[in-house]
């Protein structure tokens, strides 16, 4: 079975940044410890603060269905619009084998 591997577009209201990175360092360490969790990692766009990218790797799919329906992500999902300037946009990537 292949990784699902997530590259998540993320855009705060201008002078929110710190509640996207509250959430973020809130949600870091729950997220990790789901199974299946490979990798979820938060980046900052350096020519925009208030633009971000979340990459997330999941062992499965079944792995992320039940990442997406835990507490925290139910209650992170409800909090972020107060803070983004829209919903997130979700990529999910097929790695290519050379």
């Amino acid at each position: 079975m292949e990784a699902v591997s997530l590259v998540v577009m993320i855009e705060v209201i201008p002078r929110q940044r710190d509640a996207q990175l509250d959430l973020y360092r809130k949600l870091k360490p729950l997220v990790d410890a789901e199974p299946g969790c490979l990798q979820y990692t938060l980046f900052s766009d350096a020519a925009d603060e208030n633009r971000f990218v979340l990459l997330e790797k999941w062992a499965t799919q079944s792995a992320l269905d039940a990442h997406d329906v835990t507490a925290h992500m139910i209650a992170a999902d409800a909090l972020s619009p107060t803070f983004r300037a829209g919903p997130a946009r979700v990529i999910k990537m097929t790695a290519i084998q050379a």
